[in-house]
This record gives C-alpha cells, sequence and structure tokens, in this order.
C-alpha cells in the first residue's frame, strides 16, 4: 500500500528549482509595487497657496527683511511682526508658528522648501 504523502514530496522535490524561481519572481514583484508606493506616499505635496498669499499674510513683501530654511521650517526675520495674519498662513499650509523676540519660525513640515522658494525666490 502506497502512502497518500509521497505524491506531494514527489511534486515538490521534483519541482523544487520552479518552486524558488517562482518565489524570487513573487518577490521582486511585491517590491516593485512597495517600491511603487512608497514612492507615491513620501512625495510632498504641493504648497497649498501662491506666492502672492504667502507675502499678503506675512505682511508684504516690504516687511521681509530674510529668512532661512531649517529642515520642515522657515525662519523668518521680519520687519513688523503684528503685520502677520496667522489665520491666512494656517490656511495656506503652515502647520504651526514659533514666535520669538527677533525671529519668526514657520512650521511647514514636508513642503518648507517649496514654500520657502514660492516667498524668496519667485
Amino acid at each position: 500500500m502506497e502512502k497518500i504523502g509521497t505524491l506531494g514530496e514527489d511534486f515538490l522535490l521534483g519541482n523544487l528549482w520552479w518552486l524558488v524561481i517562482l518565489g524570487i519572481v513573487f518577490l521582486f514583484i511585491v517590491a516593485y509595487f512597495l517600491e511603487k508606493w512608497w514612492s507615491t506616499f513620501r512625495k510632498s505635496k504641493a504648497p497649498k497657496a501662491a506666492k502672492d498669499e504667502y507675502l499678503e499674510a506675512l505682511g508684504g513683501a516690504e516687511n521681509l527683511i530674510d529668512g532661512t530654511i531649517e529642515g520642515s521650517r522657515i525662519v523668518l526675520h521680519l520687519k513688523n511682526y503684528g503685520k502677520v495674519d496667522e489665520e491666512k498662513l494656517k490656511k495656506s499650509g503652515i502647520v504651526g508658528f514659533i514666535a520669538q523676540s527677533d525671529k519668526l519660525t514657520l512650521v511647514v513640515k514636508d513642503e518648507a522648501a517649496k514654500v520657502y522658494d514660492l516667498i524668496f525666490k519667485a
């Protein structure tokens, strides 16, 4: 009498290389789709507002002295900090503010470089 499991064992041993190749192909397919998903997930979003809206919320171009970018933050030196409209900036995508005596820091998260370029370079 023949064992029931021998047919399955013979099949696996006889086709081991095909199974390994199929496993490797499957892993490459999974890795490809994970990479596609990850690259679209981490792409930074475009700023929500135009240059004029940012400048207006900061009190105009004449109110800006200088600014630097530090990771996910933009550090601004302004002539008059009273002209800053925080509500407009929040609607424009600014996440938070850090006000100090000599500077205003805008927390922008991932698109800080794009917002900085809109304000100072465009």
